[in-house]
């Protein structure tokens, strides 16, 4: 089983869909990793992330409360059109009015419907795709970047092994040069069908060594 190759996308990408550097996805990335993994994978020199868990970790972290307390900050910092003008004539600004504790919090304005929905379906979207990768790394369906490292290193042993087989047969197949091109061909076919026969048969074993550590 596995995930849709939109689901993964590299920074690249990513940083140019979102209109920032890649400098700026690249911290984004280290930041999101206090409050989970998101998975990596590679394409040749590229290095993809899994879209869907890189949107809801920023979901998760993302503090719509905060953006209301620096609007709210900015706008009482910021000096009327009236005061500038008093104090420029040498008048002294107006008092400010007395005001209840309550003009001093933040007045949060409802986001807006449509942006709430995208988010929340895209976050949605992200978790049902976490758990079904999650899922399919139980059964055993997806494997590890460092197993699949440990099978080709050993798949690879095995047919150097192999193909370094044909050198015994050196000494045979020179003799049955003297024979004329045909035996010297019979020769040749032989060591190959013979390394192709302990290739497969190593393979087969490395495929049931697989099966009984799972």
């Amino acid at each position: 089983m596995t995930l849709a190759d939109q689901d993964w996308i590299s920074m690249t990408d990513l940083a140019r869909e979102r209109g920032v550097s890649q400098q700026s996805i690249s911290k984004r990335m280290k930041s999101l990793a206090r409050h989970g993994a998101i998975p990596k994978r590679r394409d040749g020199v590229r290095i993809l992330i899994h879209r869907p868990s890189f949107e809801a970790l920023v979901a998760q972290t993302h503090d719509p409360a905060q953006e209301l307390r620096n609007r709210n900050v900015k706008r009482h910092a910021t000096p009327t059109v009236v005061d500038a003008i008093d104090g420029g004539f040498g008048i002294a600004p107006r008092p400010a009015a007395p005001s209840s504790p309550s003009a001093f919090l933040p007045h949060p304005s409802p986001p807006e419907p449509s942006k709430f929905n995208d988010a929340a379906a895209r976050e949605k979207d992200a978790k049902a795709a976490l758990a079904e990768m999650q899922l399919a790394q139980r059964r055993g369906e997806l494997v590890p970047a460092a197993e699949i490292g440990r099978a080709a290193l050993a798949v690879a042993t095995k047919i150097f092994q192999a193909v370094e087989s044909i050198v015994a047969r050196s000494g045979k197949i020179y003799a049955a040069g003297k024979g004329g091109e045909e035996a010297h061909q019979i020769e040749l076919r032989e060591a190959v069908n013979e390394t192709l026969a302990t290739i497969a048969a190593s393979m087969t074993e490395l495929e049931v060594l697989d099966a009984s550590e799972v």
